[in-house]
């Protein structure tokens, strides 16, 4: 092999692995870049996701929380209803009013009786005098 020889497998294989570093280099690159857009794509819907669950669950904490109303005004509604008086207690007062009543009517009526004898003994008073 002459010396020529030499300097152009030198400069063919410079040449090539030139070329070769530049490939690596350019693959190397490619795959940092889609490594990085999969990255940013990963955490933009780690982000979206993130936001999406918290927005649900606020949601269900205020229909939780309506709930929790709904259910506190039914308890207290079924507890008026519970002290409310019955068909029975009202037929009590119904029964308590009519014995009132009847008492009151024979009142008034005795207080007649004795409004009328007293009518009758001061007209025979003005009628014959104190004597």
């Amino acid at each position: 092999m002459s010396r020529e020889d030499i300097v152009l497998a030198i400069s063919v294989a410079n040449f090539a692995l030139t070329w070769g570093v530049a490939l690596y280099m350019y693959m190397a690159n490619k795959n940092k870049a889609t490594n990085e857009r999969i990255n940013a794509l990963e955490n933009d819907v780690e982000t979206k996701l993130d936001n999406h669950t918290r927005g649900e669950e606020r949601k269900f904490d205020g229909i939780t929380g309506a709930l929790n109303q709904y259910s506190q005004r039914i308890k207290h509604l079924e507890t008026a209803v519970d002290l409310a008086p019955t068909h029975h207690d009202l037929a009590q007062v119904y029964e308590s009013q009519k014995k009132s009543d009847e008492k009151l009517n024979k009142l008034i009526g005795e207080n007649e009786g004795q409004s009328a004898i007293l009518r009758t003994i001061l007209t025979q008073i003005t009628q014959k005098g104190l004597a």
